[in-house]
Order: structure tokens, then C-alpha cells, then sequence
């Protein structure tokens, strides 16, 4: 019998999880399901702690788009740094123009 898949709660809908993804790895992953083509990654913290953004170049970054991971919204700067592990809960949220 093998293991059952590791899986992630995105905007209420179960998706497979291999490993632990950064908050940016996984925004960038969605928005490009969305759109069917991939888009560019977000501005995220450095993994070795420099300053958010320090070595990405600026206008990467969606605007619009806000992230939550059990429940704790998620500073666009922290996205590149903070792990989206099995389990979690998280929400997404894309703003939209219109009325």
C-alpha cells in the first residue's frame, strides 16, 4: 500500500503537495493555472534573510493579490521566505476591477 498524497487547502479546494512550496512558488503556480500560461514570479524575501526584495527586480510582483495561510495574512515582502507545508490552510484573494 503506498502513503496517501500530502495535500494543501487552497481557497477551499484539496491539491497535492510534494514538499513544503514557498508562499511566491505557489502564487506564481496558481496564477499561471488561471491563465492557462505561466506569469512571472513574485518579489519575495531572499531565503538567506536579506531584505525582502533585495535581489528581485521590482514590478514582478501581482498587484492585487493578497495571501493567508491559516488564517495569518502574509506580507507580499515575506512570500519568497515563508513555507506552505502539508496541512495548511490557505487562502488567496485576487482583486478584480469592475462593478
Amino acid at each position: 500500500m503506498t502513503p496517501s498524497a500530502l495535500t494543501v487547502t487552497v481557497n477551499g479546494v484539496e491539491r497535492p503537495l510534494a514538499e513544503p512550496v514557498s508562499v511566491a512558488a505557489l502564487v506564481t503556480e496558481l496564477l499561471a493555472d488561471d491563465a492557462g500560461t505561466p506569469v512571472a514570479p513574485p518579489v519575495g524575501g531572499a531565503p538567506d534573510g536579506d531584505a525582502a526584495g533585495a535581489h528581485a527586480p521590482t514590478g514582478d510582483a501581482p498587484n492585487g493579490v493578497a495571501v493567508a495561510v491559516d488564517d495569518a495574512i502574509v506580507p507580499r515582502g515575506l512570500w519568497g521566505s515563508t513555507l506552505v507545508r502539508a496541512g495548511a490552510r490557505v487562502e488567496v484573494v485576487t482583486a478584480v476591477q469592475g462593478g
